[in-house]
């Protein structure tokens, strides 16, 4: 039995490299921009499917084997009724049973994922890293979306995706695709960058919540630093966090500095209010009101999973000419 199970993750694996041997030889045989088309349409196929985990993974609906429906009124939607922006274009925005409005959001979600899929076609061709982008944009996306309208990272996005990233890299392990970038990472590498930044972060978890006496990051933010070390390994993992917290605090300046602005005219509203008004009783009521809502303005929560993601695709691009910045002189030697 052990002996058949070692047979078939072997026959497996020669069968995945064929695989990506073939489409690398067909798409890198074609023109450019006929090979952007196609990519871009598997693109928007797959940014149809982050649609579906966008709407489906917070209310915790099968996102696999339950066919397409109109969220509305719930009939179940035809094939042709679904192709990724066209239905959208050909039904007007609106579902055909019900004729309710479809959000914007699935043909905007299909066209950029084509877009992206393009973009990362021809900037690394059919190559490891190709697939691998692929499939952490696939994860990003909802992550960006359902955290910041939930403030939630579901489990399937983030303890589903490190099994992806640490598959993918054992993957890269034992097919033995040489690097063509920083990108794509061996199994040791990514399973290292995993246990680190799960301790770095739970290191800020528990700090930040003995200083500030609740949470500073949630525990899915704990649970996508392991993704995002899955995926990206660890020296680009801890560039990507230097970059969410650098672009988490300019956006919390901002806030900061709009709410002072709003709460300052208020406060001179106030003072106006107080002082011209005989009707002590009302006065000290507007007070309240307006403390309470100055409150809740300053003690907002900013989700910062979108900020990791974005950090993780800016570490990307450019962990490789930040290093060169920083080390490139002693690195020759």
């Amino acid at each position: 039995m052990f002996n058949e199970l070692i047979n078939f993750f072997n026959d497996l694996i020669y069968f995945i490299k064929y695989v990506i041997k073939g489409s690398e030889f067909l798409l890198n045989s074609v023109d450019k921009r006929l090979g952007f088309v196609i990519i871009f349409i598997f693109g928007s196929i797959f940014g149809s499917f982050i649609n579906v985990l966008i709407y489906r993974l917070p209310l915790e609906m099968d996102f696999v084997f339950k066919g397409s429906f109109c969220p509305k009124c719930g009939v179940p939607i035809k094939w042709y009724h679904n192709i990724p922006i066209f239905s959208y274009i050909f039904l007007k925005g609106r579902c055909y049973y019900c004729k309710q409005p479809i959000s914007i959001q699935y043909p905007i979600v299909e066209f950029i994922s084509g877009i992206i899929f393009g973009l990362l076609y021809l900037k690394f061709g059919i190559t490891w890293d190709f697939f691998v982008l692929c499939m952490f944009y696939i994860i990003s996306v909802p992550v960006i979306v359902i955290d910041f309208k939930y403030q939630i990272i579901p489990n399937e996005l983030t303890i589903g995706g490190t099994i992806i990233g640490l598959f993918f890299a054992l993957l890269k392990s034992l097919l033995s695709f040489q690097l063509d970038s920083s990108i794509s990472l061996g199994f040791l590498d990514s399973l290292l960058a995993i246990i680190v930044n799960v301790i770095l972060f739970l290191i800020i978890y528990y700090v930040s919540f003995g200083v500030y006496k609740k949470e500073g990051l949630g525990f899915g933010d704990v649970k996508l630093a392991a993704t995002i070390g899955a995926f990206l390994g660890l020296y680009p993992s801890l560039v990507s966090f230097f970059f969410s917290f650098l672009f988490g605090s300019v956006l919390g300046l901002i806030i900061m500095f709009v709410n002072k602005i709003i709460n300052y005219k208020k406060v001179n509203l106030l003072r106006k209010y107080v002082f011209s008004s005989i009707d002590y009783l009302s006065a000290i009521s507007v007070v309240y009101v307006v403390n309470t809502d100055i409150d809740k303005k300053n003690s907002v929560y900013i989700a910062f999973g979108p900020f990791m993601i974005l950090g993780a695709w800016s570490s990307i691009f450019l962990t490789n000419f930040i290093i060169d910045i920083l080390f490139g002189d002693y690195l020759l030697f």
